[in-house]
Parts: C-alpha cells; sequence; structure tokens
C-alpha cells in the first residue's frame, strides 16, 4: 500500500483522483476547499493554503514519520476563477497575474521543497508528479474563447509553462536519488461547458472531443506504477492530439 500525498482535492480533476486513489492506497488530500478529517481508514482530508509558506511547511513536518512515496501537485488558480475576479476583463491583470503565480508556481515550488525536506529518503521509491497544462508550451486558440464566461489567462499559461521548467530541474537533481519527477500535460476536461465551446474546442483536438478525468487518470496510473521506474523529467501531454498539430 502506497502512501499517497494529493494537493488539491476538490476540482473535477480532483475528485476524481481521490476518488480513485484512495482505492488500495493511503490518501492525504490537502486543498484550501476542503477541511481537517478522517474519511475513511484510507483516506484523511486537510485545510491547506499553499500560499502560506509556513502552513505548507507544517503540513509536510505532522505527516514526516511515515514518509509520502507520492506527491501528486494538482492545485491551482484557474482560468474559471480568474473568470469571477473583479479584475476578470483586463487580460493583463496584475492582480490575477501575481494571484495565480502565488498558487499553481510557487505552491507547487514550496510542496516539492517541503517534500524534499521532511519526506525524501534515497532508499524508498518515490514519485512526484506535477500537473501543468497543454496550454503551458502551445498557445491557446484564442477566437474560441470569445463570449463565454471564462478564458485561458496569460498567468495560467505563465506559470504552467513554470511547472515544466521547475520539475525538469528538480528530476535531474534527484534522479540518483530514487525520486523520480514528471509533469502531465492535459487537454481540457468536460466539466459542463456550453455545447457550443465544446464544439469549438473538439475542432482543435485531432480526437475530436475534449478529455474525461479518467483519461488523465491514465497517466497518474502509469507514472505511480513501478514500470514508470526509467521515466524521468518528461513533461507527458493528454492532449487527443493538440500538441502534434
Amino acid at each position: 500500500m502506497k502512501k499517497i500525498c494529493l494537493i488539491g482535492g476538490s476540482g473535477v480533476l480532483g475528485k476524481y483522483f481521490k476518488k480513485k486513489l484512495s482505492i488500495n492506497n493511503e490518501l492525504h488530500v490537502a486543498d484550501i476547499g476542503l477541511k481537517d478529517s478522517k474519511k475513511s481508514k484510507n483516506l484523511n482530508t486537510y485545510f491547506l493554503d499553499i500560499t502560506n509558506e509556513k502552513k505548507v511547511q507544517d503540513f509536510f513536518y505532522k505527516n514526516r514519520k511515515k514518509p509520502f512515496d507520492i506527491l501528486i501537485n494538482n492545485s491551482a488558480f484557474t482560468t474559471e476563477m480568474a473568470a469571477k475576479s473583479k479584475s476578470s476583463k483586463d487580460i493583463f491583470s496584475t492582480e490575477i497575474f501575481d494571484k495565480t503565480i502565488q498558487v499553481n508556481l510557487r505552491g507547487v515550488f514550496l510542496c516539492c521543497k517541503n517534500f524534499i525536506k521532511y519526506h525524501h529518503k534515497k532508499n524508498i521509491d518515490q514519485r512526484v508528479i506535477n500537473i501543468s497544462t497543454m496550454y503551458a508550451l502551445h498557445s491557446p486558440h484564442h477566437d474560441i474563447y470569445k463570449n463565454e464566461n471564462f478564458f485561458s489567462s496569460i498567468s495560467y499559461s505563465s506559470s504552467k509553462a513554470g511547472i515544466v521548467g521547475l520539475t525538469k530541474w528538480l528530476a535531474t537533481k534527484y534522479a540518483t536519488e530514487n525520486t523520480n519527477f514528471n509533469t502531465i500535460s492535459p487537454a481540457g476536461v468536460l466539466n459542463n461547458q456550453k455545447r457550443t465551446f465544446i464544439k469549438n474546442y473538439s475542432e482543435l483536438i485531432p480526437k475530436k472531443k475534449m478529455a474525461k478525468p479518467e483519461q488523465i487518470f491514465s497517466a497518474i496510473s502509469f507514472l505511480i506504477s513501478k514500470e514508470s521506474d526509467y521515466v524521468v523529467g518528461q513533461n507527458i501531454y493528454v492532449d487527443g492530439g493538440f500538441t502534434s498539430w
């Protein structure tokens, strides 16, 4: 039984990851949208604001006695969240940019930092998986977001691109110490979007459809398996072929 830490478990992907990972694993899920609770023998949840360095440090310190085998950084300040901000109509909003970087990049950095500090063991096969997006290194098609109540922000792409670089740096640093770092970059996931958006989005994907949570989870399932122990520092696209155009 693996001891897994999932940061970010209240969104559409996080909820699915939580459901799947709590089967036959000891799962600890931390999120600003959760409460401290022991849900079952295999599942514990925690309130955690990953922009607060002291709180992140305390969380990893308190769980240090039995180190995490796997860390999955899935928490994010999304474009949908940005669209609810008072500054949402300003695509160059410094407020949104700073908030997004604080959560998506600095927050992931803090979690990786404290995982290494309190949980990293050279004699344990450990994995760190950071969740990015296909829009990190490939631009969105801005036209499909016209007349929608959300958009793909410059801050989201910038922060998620930073995750790719962060992961590669850590991957090469700890490759010989039995801890593999990798990134997963998904396409957009079905989440009650308008039919017109789904149609316009899908036309840009070779598979001609948006992703489902189980399709993104397939990459996580592979990366936490023993068979992936030679996969180091990779940015794995689960995007229906979008980045192959």
